[in-house]
């Protein structure tokens, strides 16, 4: 019985960049972390399941981002617990 040859042309092509689906893939290059604001602290909040949805239907109706609306919310509170 005779072999077949098995050609790999264009197969094993390392020069081609692979196409970039927005998906990220192992051992690429990690996304650009987001820059952080002049002296911005991080916290992390728990919320129960019915706060959390409402959090999110006032985002989606109001066109913000969670963290707008919380920063606001907190400030409000925050002056008026200074007066």
């Amino acid at each position: 019985m005779a072999k077949k040859t098995v050609t790999l042309d264009g197969l094993l092509n390392t020069s081609a960049k692979p196409t970039d689906t927005g998906i990220p893939q192992r051992g690429g290059a990690a996304p650009a972390k987001p820059v952080k604001r002049e002296g911005e602290k991080r916290l992390t909040l728990a919320l129960d399941g019915a706060t959390y949805r409402r959090l999110r239907l006032h985002a989606a109706q109001t066109d913000k981002t969670h963290q707008a609306i919380l920063e606001a919310a907190l400030t409000d509170y925050l002056n008026r617990m200074d007066t």
